[in-house]
């Protein structure tokens, strides 16, 4: 992904940096005019062709194609990951929740909300659902929202619960429906994990969950979050699940503090365990990304999106990057929000912002799309109007 073209004044020179990378390139004379006056107008003024610089600097190749708009940022080659939190009351209070859930918040999507995102999620290109919180188990529809997405062929769904709710007459209910499960192990020492979660028991009672997930032949896997509190024990722990519940290495994933939610304040945490990272989003992929191979047998990436929509109904990017909110379905239809983001002005290079972005989000694309969609000041842009479905959006 490429950040926009900065000209160096005086020279008739452009520059070009790779977002992910940092690799850059300056263009200079003629041909960097013309191309500055295609990128400007490139209805009228033709490409002009990159030759060998295309072999020495792949990346740029992504000039060739039309200028992103913010949905088409969003959304890549489709919707490949959807994050819906049913409700953001929890049975735990984590230390670290980046959607700071507890047993006294009360938000929940109504059953018709949840019909109504999934209906348009499924033709934004078959994503991987994810159903979380809060705790999904609290909420009284999660089994009409596991039946409506199998209605309606969205296949790979996942369960992310604590599982303290998660009874043997609940899973029985569930069951039908095939999801997969995903539970937050903070420590193999319930008085570390127990400490984390400020619940009592609460190892105990997930490690039980589990065995009835396991039992009843779901899919299942591991996040273990790690912060001061469990540091230097993912190993210990990671050796007890592979233990206790038979899990492969491949089903327990390590993953870090967000500086979201409660974990805004916990920034000694992101320091010094980000290294030992190693964590996917997917139930299905062990990444965001896609490989697809072209009929010349080149290999090329394929890049699916991601979005979250939160107990609240605002829709976010992630569900970790909530600075950005793009609007709320109560509001407005998910398509009319995604349409009016076109409305927004990518934000012009910055350095400063652009290490913000990396320092605050794990994932390189949530990091890029956060660095474009907020403002020069490093704020989410202001709210946007939102334009009714049929309406022209300006690109």
């Amino acid at each position: 992904m490429l950040s926009e073209p900065s000209c160096i004044q005086g020279m008739q020179q452009l520059r070009f940096s790779h977002l992910h990378t940092g690799e850059s390139i300056v263009l200079s004379g003629v041909f960097a005019e013309r191309l500055a006056a295609h990128l400007a107008t490139p209805e009228t003024v033709p490409f002009p062709n990159l030759g060998p610089l295309l072999r020495r600097h792949h990346w740029l190749e992504q000039l060739q194609s039309t200028t992103p708009t913010p949905s088409q940022l969003l959304l890549g080659n489709g919707l490949g990951m959807l994050f819906i939190e049913l409700t953001d009351r929890c049975n735990e209070s984590c230390i670290h929740c980046y959607a700071e859930s507890s047993p006294q918040r009360s938000a929940r999507l109504s059953r018709e909300e949840i019909r109504r995102v999934l209906e348009e999620a499924s033709g934004l290109g078959r994503p991987v659902v994810q159903f979380t919180g809060g705790d999904p188990l609290l909420h009284p529809d999660l089994g009409f929202a596991l039946q409506t997405a199998h209605a309606l062929g969205l296949e790979t769904l996942e369960v992310y619960t604590n599982g303290l709710a998660l009874s043997e007459t609940l899973l029985s209910t569930l069951l039908p429906h095939r999801p997969s499960f995903a539970f937050s192990v903070y420590s193999s020492e319930a008085a570390v994990h127990d400490a984390i979660t400020q619940t009592p028991g609460s190892l105990s009672r997930t490690i039980k969950a589990m065995h009835r997930v396991r039992q009843a032949g779901l899919p299942m896997r591991v996040g273990i979050i790690l912060m001061p509190e469990n540091r230097d024990s993912e190993e210990a722990t990671t050796a007890y699940l592979q233990q206790e519940l038979g899990l492969d290495a491949a089903d327990i994933g390590i993953d870090v503090v967000r500086s979201t939610g409660r974990g805004e304040y916990m920034h000694d945490a992101q320091a010094s365990t980000s290294g030992r990272q190693h964590f996917r989003h997917r139930p299905d992929s062990p990444s965001e990304e896609q490989q697809s191979v072209p009929a010349q047998g080149k290999s090329i990436t394929v890049r699916r999106g991601k979005l979250c929509i939160s107990a609240s109904g605002d829709v976010f990017p992630c569900i970790f990057s909530r600075r950005t909110r793009l609007g709320n379905i109560r509001n407005h239809a998910l398509h009319d929000i995604l349409t009016s983001l076109n409305q927004r002005t990518l934000s012009t290079p910055s350095t400063e912002r652009w290490m913000h972005c990396r320092e605050s989000l794990s994932c390189s694309d949530c990091q890029a799309i956060a660095y474009l969609l907020e403002d020069d000041a490093g704020h989410p842009q202001a709210t946007i109007p939102i334009l009714p479905r049929g309406a022209n959006a300006t690109t």
